[in-house]
């Protein structure tokens, strides 16, 4: 249930804190005081979109919060396995947003998601307002409402599950139907697949290629160096010659023996380097050939790549494709026949399945139908009659059956669905019995009417009262309302009502005590509260209690 709501800078709030009970409470005011923007609230607690528009005029920043405790194990089970820290059964909800349309989302004081914060309050919390009657009247809302109250998750999963093996199959065997290959397809899908097996390409080969090549390119700067160092000492009256000419013109001479010696080592010494740099240069002009080899290589690789797919993951994926058009053509009929086989074995068990789950649907029909209509007593619509029409439709996840809810409301008034039978008063009544029927949905501890009983008065307000007084004995009951033979059930009563100080007009909400709250009623159903719409309110009160 929904201990605590706390607004604060929120749209026409300064500040509002509310407590509420596991009870019937009724929220009521003025058109225009702000009762809706406290559900508002929570739908935006509970995950609905929010703007900056509901920052309060002047100020920074919108601050909602809602204290939930529960005892559904499945949402604690559900918030732990996801690092939420939960004490007590107690899930703190925060939401922020600033001025300038930056929100924030927590959920015990830790940063959650906004499709997290959904799925956890709408397993709490069910939302009940004008469009949801209007929504109603959609068949595929209908067919959850069915399989809510038949409880066919486990076969509706089944099905589903089955229906993906089957769709999957069908796809492949309709692929294949439509596939049409020549003589010509078969010899382009067989040279292709040849040159893509005898290039032999490996992961990661052309990185690896690209690297030694970028290496050995560097060599062919080293040979112009070693060709002109080389040269320089080899040359016609180059180092060397030199070297000797001197070496011999002092050693002729006889005076110069030891300078002449040394002429004569480095003459020697520079001969011998000369050597090593030629023998270098040889080896590095023979790694050259490689680098050639290399070279050759890559562009293999590169013009390969190119063709088919422009990478070794698309390139072998084309190898796989092939492989497997070319097995689809030489043996097509098999193919064929297995695809068929199974998709056939797909679609029995899908077909099993199907049947299971609408025969779960269908074994509900009658027992949810005298339900409702039992409720529709209730809600004086005495004459109301309603029955579930199925025909079967064309194979979906969620089964065969496309499920119509019909109703007739007046006597010898043939069946018709609800948009063509109801009346906006009567709808309001006969979503109010679909909902009393239907909230008995495992887990949901809280229920709120925003407005519901629009277009009813009287006698027909008083049923809907008793109703939601009724459902309030196993769920928590929020009620926004104008009518005083509503707001008459509640157990507790806020007031909602618009203050103006200085200029400046805020909402502000109050629960109110038993005198109020027929100084309310009286003033809800007459305009005024006269000493004799008092005395009434409160006959009207004490009828209610007494049962």
């Amino acid at each position: 249930m929904i201990e605590q709501l706390m607004v604060k800078d929120y749209i026409l709030f300064d500040h509002a804190l509310v407590d509420f009970k596991n009870d019937m409470t009724v929220i009521t005011g003025e058109t225009g005081a702000g009762k809706s923007l406290l559900i508002d609230a929570i739908t935006y607690l509970a995950g609905g979109r929010m703007t900056q528009s509901v920052v309060r005029q002047n100020k920074e920043k919108a601050t909602l919060q809602m204290v939930i405790e529960t005892d559904n194990q499945e949402v604690l089970t559900l918030l732990e396995e996801n690092g939420y820290d939960v004490e007590d059964g107690l899930v703190i909800i925060q939401r922020s947003m600033s001025a300038q349309g930056k929100g924030s989302v927590r959920i015990n004081q830790q940063v959650a998601t906004l499709s997290f914060l959904k799925k956890v309050v709408s397993k709490l919390i069910d939302i009940h307002s004008q469009m949801d009657t209007i929504q109603l009247m959609d068949e595929d809302v209908q067919l959850e409402m069915l399989d809510q109250y038949a409880d066919t998750k486990k076969e509706l999963e089944e099905t589903a599950q089955a229906y993906q093996v089957m769709h999957r199959h069908e796809k492949e065997l309709e692929k294949a139907k439509n596939e049409t290959y020549s003589d010509d397809e078969l010899e382009y899908l067989t040279n292709a697949l040849n040159e893509i097996q005898n290039a032999a390409i490996e992961e990661g080969e052309l990185e690896t290629l690209q690297d030694k090549i970028k290496e050995l390119s560097k060599s062919q700067q080293n040979i112009e160096d070693l060709s002109e160092t080389i040269y320089t000492l080899t040359k016609d009256n180059g180092i060397l010659d030199g070297l000797y000419s001197s070496y011999k013109q002092l050693h002729k001479n006889g005076s110069f023996d030891e300078q002449a010696d040394q002429l004569q080592n480095h003459y020697y010494q520079l001969q011998a380097l000369s050597e090593q740099l030629s023998e270098k240069k040889e080896d590095i002009l023979h790694e050259g050939d490689d680098l050639d080899q290399l070279q050759e290589r890559e562009y293999k690789i590169k013009k390969l790549f190119r063709k088919y797919g422009g990478s070794y993951r698309t390139f072998k994926e084309k190898e796989v494709e092939f492989e497997e058009k070319i097995d689809r053509i030489i043996h097509r009929q098999d193919l064929f026949e297995k695809l068929e086989a199974n998709y056939t074995q797909a679609k029995k068990q899908y077909d099993i399945l199907a049947q299971t789950l609408s025969q779960k649907r269908q074994s509900v029909f009658e027992k949810l139908s005298h339900e409702i209509e039992a409720h529709c007593q209730d809600l004086m619509l005495s004459n109301a009659r309603f029955r579930i029409d199925r025909e079967e439709k064309k194979a979906s996840k969620n089964g065969i059956d496309a499920i119509h809810f019909m109703v007739s409301m007046n006597p010898g008034q043939p069946f018709s669905t609800l948009k063509q039978s109801a009346s906006g008063g009567e709808l309001s009544r006969l979503m109010l019995a679909l909902k009393t029927v239907f909230q008995t949905r495992e887990g949901i501890d809280t229920i709120i009417f925003d407005e519901i009983d629009t277009g009813v008065s009287g006698k027909v307000a008083l049923a809907m009262g008793n109703k939601m007084h009724t459902i309030a004995k196993e769920h928590q009951v929020l009620c926004i309302t104008h009518l005083a033979s509503v707001a008459v059930w509640a157990d507790t009563h806020y007031l909602v009502k618009k203050v103006q100080e200085d200029e400046k007009t805020t909402t502000q909400i109050k629960a109110i005590d038993e005198n109020e709250r027929l100084i309310e009623l009286a003033t809800m159903a007459n305009g005024e509260a006269s000493e004799s719409g008092i005395q009434s309110m409160k006959e009207l009160r004490r009828s209610v209690q007494n049962g």
